[in-house]
C-alpha cells in the first residue's frame, strides 16, 4: 500500500537522457531537433541557459535518488512490522518537495504520466487509509499523521496537474472525481516529523505501563 507512490524507475532513466542530451547540445554534437527545442523552450521559460538548466536537471536526479532512498527504508520498515511512521513522513514531503521545485521537469514525453499517476495513487492511498478502523489510541494518532501528511502531497499534486492542464494531464472529469475539497492541511510538515518522532516513543512507554 504505502510502497505505490515511488517514482516509476523510467522517470529516472528519462531523466539521466535529457541530461546526456544537455551535455550533447553544450558541446556541439548534433542530436534531435525536437529534444533539443524542448530542452531550450525549457530553460528560455525559466529565463535561464542551458548550463544552469544543466544544473537543476542534476539537482533534480538527486533529489529522485533520495526518494527512491527514503521508499527503500520505508519498504523494508513495512515488511519488517518495524514502526515506519517518520520515514513514511520524511518520504511523502520529499516527494512533494520535488513536485514543487521541478514539476516542469516532469512536462516531458512519458513523465507527464508521472504526476497524474502519483496523485490518482496517493487519493486512493487517502481514501483507503481514512477507512481504516483506528482502535487504539497509537491507530488513531498514525492515522491522523499519515493522513494530514497526504493531504500536502496530494496539493502539490494537483497544482502542478493545473499547470499542465494544456496538456490534458488530468480532464475536467477527473479533476472533479477526486473530490478535492477535503485537502487542506491542518498541520505543518515541522509538526508532522516532530508528531511522527515522538509518537513512537509514547507507545513504547504505554507498553511498559
Amino acid at each position: 500500500m504505502l510502497n505505490s507512490l515511488i517514482l516509476p524507475p523510467e522517470t529516472i532513466d528519462s531523466i539521466q537522457e535529457k541530461i546526456e542530451i544537455l551535455e550533447k547540445c553544450l558541446n556541439g554534437t548534433n542530436v534531435e531537433d525536437e529534444k533539443i527545442a524542448a530542452i531550450i523552450d525549457l530553460a528560455n521559460s525559466r529565463h535561464i541557459s542551458l548550463n544552469q538548466l544543466k544544473e537543476e536537471f542534476q539537482q533534480f536526479q538527486s533529489y529522485l535518488y533520495k526518494c527512491i532512498k527514503l521508499n527503500e527504508v520505508l519498504k523494508e520498515k513495512v515488511e519488517q512490522n518495524d514502526d515506519f511512521l517518520l520515514f513514511y513522513v520524511r518520504y511523502d514531503f520529499s516527494v512533494k518537495e520535488v513536485v514543487d521545485k521541478y514539476w516542469d521537469f516532469f512536462n516531458f514525453d512519458n513523465s507527464r504520466e508521472t504526476i497524474k499517476n502519483l496523485l490518482i495513487k496517493s487519493v486512493n492511498l487517502y481514501n483507503e487509509v481514512k477507512s481504516m478502523n483506528a482502535i487504539t489510541s497509537y491507530q488513531k494518532d498514525k492515522k491522523y499523521i499519515i493522513l494530514e501528511t497526504l493531504k500536502h502531497l496530494i496539493k502539490s499534486l494537483f497544482e502542478a496537474s493545473l499547470k499542465m492542464l494544456d496538456i490534458h494531464v488530468l480532464s475536467e472529469e477527473e479533476i472533479n472525481a477526486l473530490d478535492l475539497g477535503e485537502f487542506t492541511p491542518k498541520e505543518s510538515e515541522a509538526m508532522l516529523i516532530s508528531l511522527a518522532s515522538t509518537k513512537k516513543w509514547d507507545w513504547v512507554y504505554r507498553n511498559l505501563a
